[in-house]
């Protein structure tokens, strides 16, 4: 019998393990799958870069292409956490 609760123990962690990661994975309203860069968990390794080359840059063009992708990547961040439950209107 304590084997089983070993078991049913470690089966249950294991369980709750996988529960987190498709969690961590899946829009929460459309189960759509969320690309690691634009996952709120991805958005500081992802982002954090970004920002300090678009600190460290040198010319303009440098810092154009680096606030272009910084802006990308955070568009790309609220498209894919976006409210999906509610429609979208321009009535404030």
């Amino acid at each position: 019998e304590t084997s089983t609760k070993t078991k049913d123990s470690r089966m249950d962690h294991s369980l709750w393990e996988a529960k987190r990661i498709v969690d961590s994975a899946l829009h929460p309203e459309t189960s759509s799958w969320i690309p690691r860069p634009f996952r709120m968990s991805g958005y500081l390794p992802y982002n954090g870069p970004i920002c300090i080359s678009m600190v460290d840059a040198t010319s303009i063009a440098s810092l154009l292409f680096w606030s272009w992708l910084n802006q990308s990547q955070n568009a790309l961040v609220n498209f894919h956490n976006r409210n999906s439950s509610s429609e979208m209107t321009n009535v404030t």
